[in-house]
């Protein structure tokens, strides 16, 4: 009876696990047992063959070493996870020709192969009673949703999409990296399938220009219900669009996925039939057969004693780091903060701010010369949603025809509780100081010159807030408009702030930006924005370092619904990407901690 051992390295993606689980399943439902082994090749005996999880990842991270000795390879079944791009790299098919066998989860792998002279294998991922949880009748609270590793790609095409999908309760999990397969957390790993399961629609898009259907993501849709929506692709079949998928042109999807969340019962009619599909055409039990029929023929093939099975290459000791092992100070501390007195009269003020009591929220925007679209950023704020808010406008030594903008939309929302403030200082930090000195909200709102809200934003971050009382701010994932190609070709993004909260992320740069919703205790707590002018355009990065320090946290709301103005110039870069001469090298330096686990 032949056995078999699952090899891969823990540092692979946490994917190839999941895939090892699945293929370990259906073999045992063909009574051949397995086991997984993160720890390298186990020692050879009779009755025991080798497959190794996608090899090029593998020796990657594990280096040459990791390899047995060929009399072990001739006995090992290599299953790679994506089509060959390094068709022409000699030493990569030179190892696949080492193998006893190939295997690849869609045809276009297969026939790359076979043209190199490598006799590939299809197994292609289908149904298994293991990934089935399929449920007809099962409460779909989120409309749309998106889970998927970084590209620029696919944050162009989701930037796009920003006016419909922020129409719509969406969650779109962005990883910037694929996790490691000891990683359970991920957004884009294991953590993804309660997502799925209460999902209406997947949006399924490319990473880069290649059309390659992602036929794991559209499995993994089908055996939860949630009904796959992908741009035009290769390799769908037997899977037919418009019975078991809808396919569309990317910047379409949008406009697709709004239409079929408008008829119900086109969405049941394409979820069970995609099922059914899925069960009964593309079952994995068949592609798993054709696996176990290699697994027996290299069961007699012999191994003699002390066959070589490599060696991984070292592991850091647990709380090592590139950076070490610094402690964080906070910026009061290394004598950056100078709160002054400053000079502060109310100009304007709203009926509305007398009538009312304390709100929920406290908006705060603060104005400076160079900010030319106030106006659009108010108006943002008149179409809100939620109306439980008061509005704080700090005139820091701005144009007169800011201040004259920002004196008129007030005048003309009377119903709107807002007070104009003009003091003489023109620092960012301070002016946003004094508008938290006027808060009387809960929650204060930093929404800034050029920023505006879709009309869900403030109801949702509230509501996310309200709810999650261990959280010190929430804060959604932004549109880039003005000019986003400019923008992300010198170095920024077609989305900002679409990262989860990671205090080990602050070494690498600033990438939270407002508008945030943060509880205005915790602010006044932690003595408001720092108003040196050393730290001009690095206020918000300060206070996300300084919330790290002292081991609070943010949330990510994983919905665009704000989006800001940025060009190929924007001050936005210098946060993403601090140069050297940039006081944030400082507070990139304080971020070490946090990385060896002691937040």
């Amino acid at each position: 009876m032949p056995e078999v051992a699952f090899v891969m390295s823990p540092r692979q993606p946490y994917s190839l696990r999941e895939l090892a689980g699945t293929l370990q399943y259906e073999l045992e439902l063909q009574s051949v047992p397995s086991s997984l082994h993160l720890d390298g090749f186990p020692e050879p005996r009779p009755s025991l063959v080798y497959v190794l999880l996608d090899p090029a990842t593998y020796l990657a991270e594990e280096g040459q070493q990791a390899l047995p000795s060929d009399r072990i390879l001739r006995r090992t079944i290599f299953l790679t996870a994506e089509a060959p791009p390094w068709a022409a790299e000699g030493e990569r098919i030179a190892l696949l020709r080492r193998a006893a066998a190939v295997f690849a989860p869609d045809q276009q792998s297969v026939i790359a192969m076979h043209r190199l002279g490598i006799r590939g294998r299809l197994i292609k991922p289908g149904y298994s009673k293991l990934l089935d949880r399929f449920d007809p009748t099962a409460p779909r609270p989120i409309d749309v949703l998106f889970v998927g590793v970084h590209s620029l790609r696919r944050t162009r095409h989701l930037s796009r999409a920003a006016r419909v999908l922020s129409r719509h309760n969406c969650v779109l999990q962005v990883g910037k990296e694929a996790p490691d397969a000891l990683d359970t957390t991920s957004p884009v790993g294991q953590a993804r399938w309660p997502l799925l399961v209460e999902a209406k629609i997947l949006i399924s898009l490319h990473s880069d220009d290649q059309s390659r259907f992602d036929w794991r993501g559209a499995v993994d849709a089908i055996h939860t219900g949630a009904v796959v929506v992908t741009e035009h692709s290769s390799g769908i079949t037997p899977l037919v669009p418009g019975e078991h998928l809808v396919v569309a042109g990317a910047d379409s999807l949008p406009y697709v996925v709004e239409n079929l969340l408008g008829d119900e019962q086109r969405l049941a009619r394409l979820r069970s039939q995609a099922y059914e599909r899925l069960k009964t055409w593309i079952p994995y039990a068949l592609s798993v057969a054709v696996l176990r029929a290699a697994i027996v023929e290299l069961v007699g093939e012999p191994v003699p004693p002390g066959a070589s099975v490599g060696q991984l290459s070292p592991r850091p000791a647990p709380g090592d780091s590139a950076g070490g092992s610094l402690p964080i100070h906070s910026e009061w501390a290394m004598g950056l903060f100078q709160p002054q007195a400053l000079s502060v009269e109310v100009v304007h003020e709203s009926p509305g701010w007398t009538s009312r009591r304390a709100p929920l929220v406290t908006v705060v925007t603060a104005l400076h010369d160079h900010d030319e679209q106030a106006r659009a950023t108010l108006d943002s704020l008149a179409d809100t949603r939620l109306r439980d808010f008061e509005l704080v406008v700090v005139d820091g030594g701005s144009s007169e025809q800011n201040h004259a903008v920002a004196a008129d939309w007030i005048s003309r929302h009377p119903q709107i509780a807002a007070r104009l403030v003009r003091t003489v200082d023109n620092r960012l930090g301070a002016a946003r100081n004094i508008g938290l000195d006027f808060a009387r909200g809960r929650f204060v709102l930093i929404l800034d010159p050029g920023q505006q809200l879709y009309p869900r934003c403030l109801e949702v971050l509230a509501g996310t807030l309200d709810a999650t009382s261990e959280m010190a701010f929430v804060y959604p994932m932004q549109e880039v408009i003005g000019a986003p190609d400019a923008f992300a070709a010198a170095g920024g993004d077609h989305l900002l702030s679409f990262f989860p909260w990671d205090p080990g992320h602050l070494r690498l740069g600033n990438a939270i930006h407002a508008p945030a919703l943060i509880r205005t205790g915790r602010l006044r707590e932690l003595g408001g924005f720092a108003t040196d002018a050393r730290l001009e355009g690095f206020e918000d990065y300060d206070l996300w370092c300084r919330m790290a320090d002292r081991g609070w946290r943010g949330q990510l709301v994983p919905q665009v619904l704000a989006r800001r103005a940025e060009s190929g110039s924007s001050r936005t870069l210098s946060a993403l990407h601090p140069a050297p001469r940039d006081a944030a090298t400082a507070l990139m330096h304080r971020a070490p901690r946090v990385m060896s686990g002691a937040l």
